[in-house]
């Protein structure tokens, strides 16, 4: 195959280049010489201007995904995809003329079939994707995540319906969101630390089960999975406004979504089809944990850390727990400052009061329950309007990211996921024994 993209490195004064066919590249090798500091690598398509296309998900937007223009094919079940609408109801309370939401979730009355409930399964889409294009044809290696429950929820879903091999590492308060319509295959092992440690765990573990983790937020594929969000809002023949945005409102853990919404509008910017607005980035967390809009208030290059026992609390003390990602994708290059800075963005603080309040207004105004998280963008919104930082005259793009748990599976079983054990964070070596034994399986992957 030839490549349809290269990758390119966001390092201020690198801009190297490669060419990615078999490589699951995750790094400049000028990063890991350690020749200059971390930087994330952004794909540029051969394919200037995008379509969408009648393929199943994300692959609607394959012009624009890092898997060789190679899609996913699960015939039992249909793959989620992007969906946005223009908001009456909740645009009316804030007297916002041009509000759309992007809903990622469970909502069929409006033909949204998200089965996971949350945009996590964009990225797991598109990612799973490049790793089969990577691996066509050869045994492929298990991966090991570890997530809180969304990303946990969209690789089980898609890894047991492929014959994919995944482990998971979950903290004890992410356990009870593992939940889907069937059985699981994936092998799930609970940590009693928090989601951090669930990833240091997870880390340890990859060398000795011979694993590969997903990349996190340096995985472009996952990125440009998530960033089909903002492409549907555009792009699509009959719910894109076919211009960009001059606001787009998510809340963060990680920040990989908010890049990858910033990745999207350099595209469409490149385009040229969509006008010159060059969306401002709003990213929102759930008080007392509030990293980046700590470090972004504090003009601070870096984020503040807090002391092992002050972000347990804080952590136990949010509503929006999948948000709890204690090394968000700040600073490394072309991550989250970059993308405030040049989207001229913000980021917003809401407290618990806030997100109850800003759920309860988005069911009675737009008729659906939202996640948490969902809520932290929705009350973020709420506070930018109520202090005049809105016009509402401007195109506003609100993602809700998850929704629909109220109803979801409710023709049918629920399974909770089965763990094989409960491990401290230092115990590596049991939780080696617990998740080792595991089939191997060929991939194989529709042009």
């Amino acid at each position: 195959m030839t490549a349809d993209h290269i990758l390119r490195c966001r390092y201020p004064g690198c801009g190297r280049e490669y060419s990615e066919v078999d490589d699951l590249r995750t790094q400049c090798e000028a990063e890991t010489s350690g020749s200059h500091g971390p930087a994330l690598l952004r794909p540029i398509y051969s394919q200037r201007n995008i379509q969408c296309r009648d393929l199943p998900g994300v692959f609607q937007y394959s012009d624009w995904l890092p898997a060789h223009q190679y899609c996913l094919s699960v015939p039992e079940r249909e793959l989620g995809k992007p969906f946005c609408y223009r908001s009456e109801g909740l645009a009316g309370q804030l007297r916002l003329k041009h509000l759309y939401i992007a809903f990622s979730g469970y909502w069929p009355d409006r033909g949204v079939n998200v089965i996971t409930r949350s945009f996590k399964e964009f990225e797991a889409q598109a990612s799973l994707a490049r790793l089969l294009s990577a691996y066509r044809g050869r045994v492929v290696p298990p991966l090991i995540v570890a997530s809180t429950g969304n990303t946990g929820n969209a690789y089980s879903f898609l890894s047991t319906l492929l014959g994919l091999r995944l482990f998971l590492v979950v903290p004890e308060t992410g356990l009870n969101n593992l939940l889907l319509p069937f059985r699981s295959a994936a092998r799930v092992l609970v940590t009693r630390g928090d989601y951090w440690e669930a990833i240091q765990l997870a880390e340890s573990l990859q060398t000795l089960l011979a694993a590969r983790t997903d990349g996190g937020v340096r995985n472009v594929a996952r990125r440009a999975g998530m960033g089909t969000v903002y492409l549907n809002a555009v792009v699509h023949p009959t719910q894109g406004t076919y211009t960009l945005f001059d606001h787009y409102f998510q809340a963060i853990g990680s920040g990989s979504g908010a890049i990858a919404a910033w990745e999207a509008v350099e595209n469409l910017l490149a385009d040229g089809r969509f006008g010159t607005t060059r969306t401002h980035i709003h990213v929102a967390q759930n008080e007392p944990f509030t990293p980046v809009p700590d470090a972004w208030a504090e003009k601070s290059h870096t984020l503040r850390g807090y002391p092992p026992e002050e972000a347990k609390s804080r952590i136990g003390s949010v509503t929006a727990s999948v948000l709890s990602n204690r090394s968000p994708a700040y600073s490394v290059a072309g991550g989250l400052r970059d993308t405030l800075i040049a989207s001229r963005g913000a980021a917003w603080k809401v407290n618990n009061s806030e997100i109850f309040d800003a759920g309860n207004r988005f069911r009675e105004s737009e008729g659906m329950s939202i996640a948490p998280a969902g809520a932290v963008a929705v009350a973020a919104l709420i506070k930018a309007v109520a202090s005049h930082q809105l016009s509402p005259e401007e195109r506003i793009l609100l993602h809700v990211t998850g929704g629909g748990k109220d109803i979801e599976f409710s023709g049918g079983p629920v399974f909770r996921a089965e763990p094989v054990g409960v491990v401290n964070p230092s115990q590596i070596d049991e939780a080696f024994s617990l998740l080792q034994d595991h089939p191997l399986v060929t991939a194989t992957i529709n042009p």
